[in-house]
């Protein structure tokens, strides 16, 4: 069979080659120059593949299930191994051996050029239509198929390739698409304080509030922006920021790895060291940017001694780093968010085979899914294991 796969990213590319071994004539359809440039950079250019823990939990939707658990992580970790690309963990992530992106992106083209898979870059698809076969036109040319696969991602990233107008090609074909909204993206602030701390990180369990409600609870890496939050688990609370309506606020701990343990501590080291200026007193505690913000912040002359400072101000000091709070205005779009919210309704999709139920031969996979996953290669596998059951169906 011939097959046109549209998209040249993670799950499209994944697709064409095992849809190659399969025997298939394959031809993959890229709008931008080239292929995989957003597989670039991912995970800051280290290329977190997979996770060791993957459930259909770390989705927002069971429909993941039948894919996942027919073509798994270690699956995935095994396949790589044919086109030598070798894996390592921290913790639970999973990356190349060597830690860039690049290994693997350089392993995939090989194995396109020595399978003989047909690439056209710089072709973006206009149309599809479907009478006995599909023809599908580019900006230039027209290409006929038997079965059409739409790889073609969401919104996020778009200078990369993903810039959500395949949806309206699908729509075209009668496929119903859910609002889209970025995801796994940075959240910001109105806060102008927050330019003196930019790039202070601090490990902590940063939790969402709406209206004054709970929502949310990550773990991570919290980093400070100019415009706001990011690190991983702020990327994850993204989702809920842009679905909820309301007031929204981010708090959680300025010092490192604190437990349940640390308030009591503080209020030793108040006792302790009750001579110490406020200054240095802190600087044991946080990292030195957030001393003079934490000060001004709460109105403390940082050169009086810590024990010159009334209780109830102390008190008040301890709920501060303990319970910081950073007002969220929204998020980021879509040009730096890595997963879209949203996509082909799944209702519309088979869950094994991944074909159309509303046009028969054309197959949809990955990210123009409405499926997403958390922060920690979810995503790169839900992309794979679909393109790979898709390809097997076929």
């Amino acid at each position: 069979m011939k097959i046109i796969i549209i998209g040249g990213g993670i799950s499209g590319i994944f697709a064409a080659i095992e849809s190659k071994r399969l025997g298939h004539e394959v031809l993959v359809l890229e709008k931008k120059d080239r292929i995989l440039k957003k597989m670039l950079t991912t995970g800051n250019g280290r290329c977190n593949l997979t996770n060791v823990n993957v459930t259909p939990e770390h989705y927002n939707s069971k429909f993941v299930s039948k894919a996942l658990s027919s073509f798994t992580n270690r699956d995935f970790i095994d396949y790589l191994k044919t086109i030598a690309v070798f894996t390592t963990c921290e913790g639970n992530k999973v990356y190349p051996q060597t830690l860039k992106a690049q290994t693997v992106v350089t392993q995939l083209l090989e194995e396109v050029k020595e399978l003989g898979i047909e690439v056209i870059t710089s072709s973006p698809v206009l149309k599809v239509e479907k009478k006995n076969n599909f023809t599908v036109y580019t900006n230039e040319h027209k290409y006929v198929a038997d079965r059409v696969v739409f790889a073609t991602g969401g919104c996020s990233s778009p200078k990369l390739g993903s810039d959500g107008k395949s949806f309206e090609v699908l729509k075209s074909l009668g496929h119903k698409v859910t609002d889209l909204y970025p995801a796994l993206t940075q959240l910001t602030s109105n806060s102008r304080d927050l330019k003196s701390i930019s790039g202070v990180k601090v490990y902590s369990k940063p939790k969402l509030y709406v209206d004054g409600n709970f929502v949310q609870e990550e773990e991570g890496e919290v980093l400070f922006t100019e415009y706001g939050l990011s690190g991983p688990p702020i990327l994850s609370l993204s989702k809920k920021v842009n679905m909820e309506r309301g007031d929204k606020y981010v708090e959680f701990s300025l010092i490192n790895y604190s437990n349940e343990d640390t308030k009591d501590e503080l209020y030793n080291m108040y006792y302790m060291f009750s001579h110490y200026p406020l200054k240095r007193w802190l600087m044991g505690i946080v990292d030195k940017k957030l001393v003079a913000y934490i000060c001004k912040k709460l109105d403390l002359n940082q050169d009086v001694p810590v024990g010159n400072i009334d209780e109830n101000k102390f008190k008040v000091l301890v709920q501060e780093l303990l319970e910081h709070r950073v007002d969220i205005s929204g998020t980021k779009g879509f040009e730096t968010s890595q997963v879209t919210l949203g996509g082909v309704e799944l209702s519309q999709v088979d869950e094994i085979t991944f074909e159309s139920k509303v046009v028969k031969g054309l197959y949809i996979i990955g990210e123009a899914l409405n499926i997403d996953g958390v922060c920690g290669g979810y995503n790169i596998q839900w992309a794979v294991s679909s393109a790979i059951m898709m390809s097997r169906s076929l």
